[in-house]
């Protein structure tokens, strides 16, 4: 019985190829060409129908079309929905934050105290401190002196 093997090669493998990339930017190109065309023949088809009159529209042999009522209401439908979607992301982005006064806004898991001496370097040099929060009491110390 014979062991078979497989080899991975570049084409097999998971990593993404520059002709992917320029594939998928011409497929998003392609795709946003196609939506504006698409608006712009929706809006002049939109107009046509809101301004020319019926017996124009019955004369070149349209006889079926909706009732000019939802010519208006429909895009009010959807301009009120978006309008009531952002209102609603907003508020829910509103109540999944922590209230101004929580003291999760100042600090969380990856908050590091102030060293308290300056760091030296083998060479008796002063060394440039790490990264670290600073207190509230400094931040408004600094800011009274400042005014002061």
């Amino acid at each position: 019985m014979d062991s078979a093997t497989t080899t991975l090669t570049e084409s097999d493998s998971d990593a993404p190829s520059p002709t992917t990339s320029v594939r998928g930017s011409m497929l998003s190109q392609l795709y946003g060409f196609l939506a504006s065309i698409t608006a712009f023949v929706a809006v002049g088809i939109f107009v046509i129908r809101a301004y020319v009159p019926d017996y124009w529209l019955q004369y070149i042999g349209i006889d079926y079309y909706p009732i000019r009522y939802w010519e208006l209401g429909v895009p009010t439908y959807v301009i009120v929905m978006i309008v009531v979607a952002i209102v609603l992301y907003t508020g829910l982005n509103f109540l999944a934050s922590p209230p101004p006064t929580s003291m999760k806004l100042i600090f969380d898991d990856y908050s590091e105290d102030m060293l308290t001496g300056i760091p030296i370097t083998d060479d008796g040099e002063p060394a440039i401190e790490p990264l670290s929060d600073m207190g509230i009491d400094q931040v408004n110390q600094m800011f009274d002196d400042l005014n002061s």
